[in-house]
């Protein structure tokens, strides 16, 4: 709205638009209810009278391609993170991807991936520090750990 009304807005952020809603929390969720969701009814099939090939399916065959449901999973939040990116610098507002810091009452600095400094006067500055999810000690992510392990969509965006 800011830039809208002919304000200088300047976003700095470091993982990707959208915060953990798009990057590691709805989106993703969403995508991997829908897969779970394909992979039941494929399982179930049988049981609807569905067959493959004049035969019901064989209920061993059914299994999920773990690596390729993890790169839907950030495929999906990748490309809805650029679409926000995409509509707010249509809006006006300037995207610097890095890490920004106050800089004095009225000034922060902003430190771009590519190590690129710059102090930006600030009238006005919003802090949003972002959050984590929660994680229990019992479904700890494994984060990449396994060849077929669902890795958050955090640990791959930069």
């Amino acid at each position: 709205m800011a830039a809208q009304l002919g304000a200088d807005v300047t976003l700095i952020e470091d993982v990707g638009m959208g915060g953990s809603a798009v990057l590691t929390d709805c989106v993703p969720s969403k995508a991997l209810v829908t897969v779970a969701d394909a992979a039941r009814a494929t399982y179930e099939s049988a049981d609807l009278g569905v067959l493959v090939d004049g035969q019901p399916l064989d209920r061993r065959q059914v299994s999920l391609e773990l690596s390729a449901v993890n790169a839907r999973v950030i495929g999906l939040a990748r490309a809805q993170s650029d679409d926000i990116r995409s509509r707010l610098e249509a809006s006006g507002i300037r995207i610097i991807s890095g890490t920004g810091r106050l800089h004095g009452p009225d000034r922060v600095l902003a430190v771009a991936e590519d190590g690129r400094r710059e102090v930006l006067p600030a009238d006005i500055t919003l802090i949003a520090t972002g959050v984590r999810p929660r994680e229990l000690p019992e479904a700890m992510p494994e984060l990449g750990t396994h060849p077929t392990a669902i890795v958050h969509p955090s640990a791959t965006l930069g």
